[in-house]
């Protein structure tokens, strides 16, 4: 990326941070304020819901469906966590999906190229996914602390690299005040009529980066802070640790009611996908 004199990345990082107010608690206003991982079915349906009506306001979802929720397959697997922020009702959602050598990652269908890259020297890759937040809660800064809870979270599973596709014009602020790298080319994305590109954070190295790039700005310009010294307390985190729990919610009843009677999600689904899903959720024909 080049910069116009005067205009360094220290100088973007700040500018763009300090005019955005994007470290600032604007949560005051929201009712009982909670970051969790859904863990009922109906959190589960108020976060695809959420990512269905958002996709389809942006034109990410070109024909309405008649069932209003938006997931994949990837949603099946015990692995997958959907994060929440919620205050009555869920008001923004991302998933975070772990790779496996039977169902890959969604990002395989660009770049599968680039993401055996780092397959083949062994580290564990997730996908950030489904990203969504109400046109009520824009602006709360509400984004910043559901992917601080979703940092840890990947962090306490060990992930070396956190993988997501970007519409191009998010692209500067992921690699300027997130510091992911460019994975792979800008390349159009059919499913959503759109371009992407992939990129990258490399985890194993990035709390270095953080204080490196954040330590020596302003307070309300310090990320490193905001990630790793944690005290605010809308913050939902489990026995006062920096992680999540996980805990598999899915049940044959609740896989039949998503994938099979509001979505024909499983139809494209391999015979050896079917077999492993049938091997987890016992009963489901």
């Amino acid at each position: 990326m080049t910069y116009l004199a005067g205009h360094t990345p220290d100088r973007r990082r700040t500018t763009r941070i300090k005019r955005s107010a994007l470290l600032q608690n604007k949560l005051d206003d929201i009712d009982r304020p909670s970051i969790k991982i859904a863990d009922t079915r109906d959190e589960l349906e108020q976060a695809f819901s959420l990512v269905y009506r958002e996709y389809r306001r942006s034109g990410y979802i070109k024909k309405p469906n008649g069932s209003r929720i938006c997931l994949n397959i990837y949603n099946i697997l015990p692995e997958t966590a959907v994060f929440i922020f919620k205050s009555y009702s869920v008001i923004c959602t991302l998933s975070q999906i772990f790779d496996s050598k039977l169902f890959g990652l969604p990002m395989d269908g660009l770049y599968q190229e680039e993401l055996n890259v780092l397959r083949d020297a062994d580290r564990k890759l997730v996908e950030i996914s489904a990203l969504a937040t109400s046109r009520e809660a824009l602006g709360r800064n509400v984004f910043m602390y559901l992917f601080r809870a979703m940092y840890w979270y990947a962090i306490h599973q060990n992930v070396n690299d956190m993988c997501i596709m970007v519409n191009p014009k998010h692209v500067e602020f992921y690699e300027t005040i997130l510091l992911f790298e460019k994975l792979g080319p800008e390349k159009y994305y059919p499913k959503v009529g759109a371009p992407a590109v992939a990129l990258r954070l490399d985890l194993d190295d990035i709390r270095s980066k953080l204080r490196q790039t954040y330590s020596p700005l302003d307070s309300d310009c310090d990320l490193y802070s905001f990630f790793h010294k944690v005290t605010d307390i809308h913050i939902t985190v489990h026995n006062g640790k920096h992680y999540l729990k996980k805990s598999r919610i899915l049940d044959a009843n609740t896989v039949r009611y998503f994938f099979i009677e509001k979505t024909n999600v499983l139809k494209n689904a391999t015979p050896h996908q079917m077999n492993y899903i049938r091997s987890i959720y016992q009963g489901l024909n």
